[in-house]
């Protein structure tokens, strides 16, 4: 009988994947999934997931992108609250689940990656736009994002494999802390806005965990980096 690698979802080997002893696979199609010389299946880049990587991936730079110009154009305030914060929360808030979205699907490597390109286009584009008057924010842009992404993916990672839910809720968490207090740290010295941006941002990560529990049967899952 062909040994037959595991499929992350798969009704089949859900019991072995509760025990933890096995590498998942993405459950898309044959074609995101191509065996190589020692029989493993390996992440196909030409695949569906490949390509559904790439979209998200320029969703994820566009935010990267809005996030900039919303926080220096508009100052709004947060639904179900009485706070207010600068307009970016909800891109930021957006940006964070998504990474973690692009994780499951590419890996590690190519999501941080992702994560220092996106930080560096964003504040080249605001600077060149004119966006970030004070040089302060501008720097205080990409700093609080960069580290905040590094550092919520270091809480997404060993929590993925458990939950999805709970590892994208748990790290937009974290990430949403980090990411409020450098910005507003070294742009403004001031903590003034942080309870805004942290519940603004927590809003939009409460939905991303939501979709999160429910997306595994939409999109495919890569296979975790040991």
């Amino acid at each position: 009988m062909q040994h037959r690698e595991p499929l992350c979802g798969d009704p089949e080997t859900a019991l072995t994947e509760k025990i933890g002893r096995v590498a998942c696979h993405p459950v898309d199609s044959t074609e995101s999934r191509k065996e190589s010389k020692d029989g493993m299946i390996r992440f196909n880049p030409a695949g569906p997931a490949a390509r559904l990587s790439m979209l998200l991936g320029a969703a994820y730079l566009g935010l990267a992108i809005l996030a900039n110009w919303l926080a220096a154009a508009y100052t709004v305030q947060v639904p179900l609250t009485d706070l207010t914060a600068p307009a970016g929360v909800f891109a930021i808030g957006g940006i964070l689940v998504l990474r973690d979205w692009l994780q499951q699907l590419a890996g590690l490597v190519w999501t941080m990656a992702l994560v220092y390109v996106a930080g560096l286009v964003s504040w080249g584009v605001a600077e060149a736009a004119g966006w970030t008057s004070l040089q302060k924010i501008a720097i205080a842009s990409v700093v609080a994002f960069t580290v905040s992404e590094t550092i919520e993916a270091a809480v997404f990672t060993p929590l993925r494999n458990r939950s999805l839910a709970l590892g994208v809720l748990a790290s937009g968490v974290v990430g949403t802390a980090v990411d409020s207090w450098l910005f507003l740290t070294i742009a403004f010295g001031s903590l003034a806005f942080f309870w805004g941006q942290f519940v603004g941002k927590g809003e939009m990560v409460l939905v991303g965990a939501a979709l999160t529990a429910t997306r595994r049967a939409v999109l495919p899952v890569a296979r975790p980096t040991p």
